[in-house]
């Protein structure tokens, strides 16, 4: 199995980025953070979207969290800039 060390998302907005969506990407998980950030400009071009501003990012993720059930929380910030929150879920364990 290969180790995954980034996620990519891709966010479409209107233009005065009062509503945003997520946006599918055909390879959302990277083994390096350099090789996310290298692919994110082109994937914004191929995304396809008819919104008017796309925004991107890499997020850095550990192993560990990947696998686990998890929530992604993204911003648009003021200045433009996408941000990503990854908040792993509590495990739970069944017992009798």
């Amino acid at each position: 199995m290969e180790h995954i060390a980034a996620f990519m998302l891709l966010v479409g907005c209107s233009g005065d980025v009062a509503s945003c969506q997520e946006i599918p990407v055909p390879v959302p998980a990277y083994e390096t953070l350099d090789e996310c950030q290298s692919d994110l400009p082109l994937q914004i071009r191929l995304s396809g979207s008819s919104d008017k501003r796309v925004f991107g990012a890499c997020k850095a993720v550990d192993e560990e969290t990947f696998e686990q059930s998890a929530t992604i929380d993204w911003a648009v910030t003021r200045n433009g800039q996408l941000t990503i929150n990854f908040e792993a879920e509590p495990q739970m364990v069944a017992s009798r």
